[in-house]
């Protein structure tokens, strides 16, 4: 697979993959396995078949899958080849979790995926299959160990799901979901250190629902006003929360935390002459798509694009009415022109032309 040909993907839609993902795939190629993520074949990541039109955000990139339904995606927030997060995206509940701030992060997580399944038998497996899947995860450790010159020898100290969180944030402090795992953890300890990691997370993702949600429920708990965070939740994407339901990944975060939160605000959103704070207060819910459009179209009446895509992406997340997505596409579509952002056009027009 040579570059040329990732580049015509590139090209059509106006988005630059990672080079070090091209350098990547060039060496090692589809159908390859590290963690727990399978590689796609280039082809099919290049003529962009991987995706679920109207199901998924249309700022993600599949280039990998579990085997599930499930799939690694980038998140590409801007049309530079480093303007991306990689995550995971739900197939089941939609929702996507942010999970590297870069590719090789995501490399040193299936290296921490590979060394996590030695320490935890698969108890679907005979004692000899769990020797052999055992011997092929040191194996595939050692293949990543040596070709980007990862610490093995510290990776071999993880003993549990928190020091494979916290091994990953030394290594990538914007890691999304490590950063809330352990703020999280040291909330629980009333460490502030945990504090400032979630405060850290919201400064690195505005719209990672997780953090707020975290915090304002530490505070509600303690007795204390945590109204600041909630409401800046409500502001949050619906598809990109924090949710999920793998245990490395498990933040306890509701699958419907938008409509948990609205009830731990109550009546404080009634005080508030915010437009989505009172249709909400007025009994507007929160997972209703024609609200979501709503809300976009303030966005737009505000030369505020940036949100207003973000409202789009929440409209498809809420939408059951095969014959709305569509037109939720095209409108986005239109608003992506307008607002300059080069990198979504292709794949919503590409979105458009396949949804059945």
């Amino acid at each position: 697979m040579n570059k040329l040909k990732f580049e015509k993907f590139e090209m059509k839609y106006g988005s630059y993959l990672p080079e070090d993902f091209k350098r990547f795939m060039v060496k090692y190629g589809g159908d390859t396995q590290f963690g727990s993520c399978r590689f796609e074949y280039a082809e099919n990541i290049i003529n962009n078949i991987l995706r679920v039109p109207g199901e998924m955000d249309f700022h993600l990139i599949p280039f990998g899958d579990i085997g599930n339904g499930d799939y690694y995606c980038f998140y590409k927030y801007g049309p530079f080849a480093n303007d991306y997060y990689v995550g995971i995206w739900l197939h089941e509940t939609r929702n996507f979790v942010i999970l590297a701030s870069s590719f090789k992060s995501f490399i040193y997580k299936c290296l921490l995926d590979d060394y996590l399944s030695t320490l935890i038998p698969n108890e679907s497996l005979s004692e000899s299959e769990n020797a052999v899947s055992c011997e092929e995860s040191l194996e595939r450790c050692k293949i990543l160990s040596e070709e980007y010159d990862f610490d093995f020898k510290k990776v071999k100290n993880m003993k549990n799901e928190f020091d494979y969180h916290k091994f990953m944030l030394e290594y990538d402090d914007r890691a999304l979901q490590s950063l809330c795992f352990v703020g999280k953890f040291f909330l629980m300890k009333k460490d502030l250190k945990g504090f400032n990691m979630l405060e850290n997370a919201i400064k690195y993702c505005y719209f990672y629902t997780a953090p707020y949600y975290l915090i304002g429920k530490m505070l509600y708990n303690a007795g204390k006003d945590g109204d600041n965070y909630f409401k800046r939740a409500l502001k949050t994407s619906l598809g990109i929360t924090g949710y999920s339901y793998w245990e490395e990944d498990y933040l306890e975060i509701p699958l419907d935390v938008h409509r948990e939160i609205a009830l731990y605000l109550d009546k404080s959103l009634g005080e508030s002459k915010d437009f989505i704070y009172m249709k909400i207060y007025n009994g507007e819910d929160p997972y209703d798509y024609n609200f979501r459009l709503s809300i976009a179209r303030e966005y737009i009446k505000n030369n505020d694009y940036e949100n207003a895509m973000i409202e789009y992406n929440n409209a498809l997340f809420c939408c059951e009415d095969k014959s709305a997505l569509k037109d939720i596409l095209k409108e986005a579509y239109t608003v992506a022109k307008d607002g300059g952002f080069l990198h979504l056009i292709g794949i919503i027009e590409n979105d458009i032309r396949r949804i059945r």
